[in-house]
């Protein structure tokens, strides 16, 4: 069965490493993409399973993305759990209008993020 993929977009490359890594580790594929421009690209050529999206990245911010994400006519249109250190509530329901999936807040617990995904797309 093959390895479910996962997006990371980050614009923090420590961060992308780590998560690239620890994923690794527990059995999925870890795609990363540093820069929030590309993310549709990178959503049409890697078919990811999940899209893992930080809330906060220099150009387009984790709501627009999830913006136009939900406006494209993907094939396939992942869950997304956003990562953000913003706890307001009108910011959290305004994410989930726009399509996220679920929330991490940073810094996040590597179980918490692993209970996600399994609720998400299983192993």
């Amino acid at each position: 069965m093959p390895k479910k993929k996962i997006l990371i977009v980050d614009d923090d490359p420590g961060i992308l490493a780590m998560l690239k890594l620890m994923l690794r580790l527990e059995g999925y594929e870890a795609v990363v993409c540093e820069e929030a421009l590309n993310v549709l690209d990178r959503i049409v050529s890697e078919d990811p399973d999940l899209i893992m999206l930080d809330a906060m990245m220099p150009h387009l911010d984790g709501l627009s993305i999830l913006n136009l994400v939900q406006s494209k006519d993907l094939p396939k249109k992942p869950p997304v759990i956003l990562f953000t250190g913003n706890v307001d509530e009108s910011y959290i329901k305004q994410a989930l209008k726009a399509g996220a999936s679920d929330f991490l807040m940073k810094p996040f617990v590597k179980e918490d993020l692993l209970d996600r995904l399994q609720a998400l797309i299983g192993k």
